[in-house]
């Protein structure tokens, strides 16, 4: 194995959403080879068309050079066995690895784990998130589950599955997933087929935030072009037939002046008082005394290490956040933000003493 850390993939997406066909599919592909799946079910995933080579204790090597295996409990465990069993010359080498969870299971305690392991760190990181959502009945579905609502809400890639059904509502599911994750990449399926390049290439926990926040851009709920600046609490405020969910995004735009202690600090604060319900905080920002943007990116109580970018990726210079959040108003934000500056700058200016 070489020093480079291995890519792991999240695939998550609610029961009956089309994962497990999709996984089936890209394991076909030629690109996909070398890579390990880890599945929370070994039950739940029929790969009975890839001809099974041989199988040690509840691992599996694939005729097609992948290997499969069980979360035995831990996921770091079953990692750092993975490791092991290779450097040991048990199992042979893989370039990647995807991590399959169940249909109820949300990805965010998985996310947590790969990011406060450092065990982990060593050699494996988040690659991305990737949610498949039911073209057919996943509108219902975002709706009534909140499990649904938070794979939706943490993931970087957004695949709307059976979009080749005459039933399917792929413009109902599309507008609805916007109002939850406006920064994702949606791309409907058809078969449960997919280039495999849209997932090897994902920017994920890494990428440029998408639809740069804060931008003039059309709501999908109510039509409307929105200023830059506008705090746009999706999903709650256009009247009747809107998608009314407990999770909305909101985009922030900072002013120059931000210090990074300033924003780091927030950002610390408001996860402490509220970390169960920042679902997502993606962003880049200059903030003052840097040369270059920083890309922020955290997911419920843990941040990444902020990422240096060469430049900016589009014609947008200003310092912005998506926050995807639960029952969080967009103005509460905002205010949260201005009131913890004003109180962090009090705290460190001078202070007078009259003689």
């Amino acid at each position: 194995m070489t020093h480079q850390t291995i890519p792991l993939t999240i695939i998550t997406g609610f029961l009956g959403s089309g994962k497990t066909t999709l996984l089936n599919r890209l394991l076909r592909d030629d690109r996909l080879t070398r890579t390990a799946v880890i599945v929370n079910e070994f039950g739940e995933i029929g790969l009975d068309h890839l001809l099974v080579e041989s199988s040690f204790d509840q691992m599996m090597l694939l005729d097609n050079g992948c290997l499969c295996c069980t979360v035995r409990g831990d996921l770091v465990d079953t990692l750092i066995d993975l490791l092991r069993r290779v450097q040991a010359g048990e199992v042979p080498e893989f370039d990647r690895v995807m991590v399959e969870t169940t249909g109820l299971a949300d990805p965010a305690p998985i996310v947590q784990t790969l990011a406060t392991s450092d065990k982990v760190a060593e050699s494996f990181h988040l690659h991305g998130v990737v949610a498949t959502v039911d073209g057919i009945n996943g509108v219902d579905t975002l709706g009534e589950f909140a499990e649904a609502r938070a794979q939706a809400a943490m993931a970087d890639l957004l695949l709307i599955t059976k979009a080749d059904r005459p039933d399917a509502d792929v413009a109902g599911v599309s507008r609805a997933l916007a109002s939850l994750n406006p920064t994702a990449k949606h791309l409907p399926i058809r078969n449960g087929q997919v280039d495999p390049a849209v997932i090897i290439d994902l920017e994920g926990a890494g990428g440029a935030v998408e639809s740069a926040p804060g931008a003039v851009e059309t709501c999908p709920d109510c039509g409307h072009d929105h200023e830059p600046g506008h705090h746009h609490h999706h999903g709650h405020d256009h009247g009747a037939g809107a998608h009314r969910f407990d999770i909305q995004s909101v985009s922030l735009v900072l002013d120059e002046t931000l210090q990074w202690e300033t924003l780091s600090g927030w950002l610390d604060w408001l996860l402490s008082l509220r970390g169960a319900d920042i679902l997502r905080v993606k962003g880049i920002v200059l903030p003052e005394g840097f040369e270059h943007p920083l890309l922020v990116h955290g997911v419920q109580h843990v941040f990444f290490p902020p990422r240096q970018l060469a430049g900016w990726p589009d014609e947008d210079h200003r310092s912005r956040l998506v926050l995807i959040t639960r029952d969080i108003p967009a103005e509460a934000l905002q205010v949260s933000l201005d009131a913890y500056r004003h109180h962090h700058e009090s705290l460190a200016a001078p202070i007078s003493v009259p003689a």
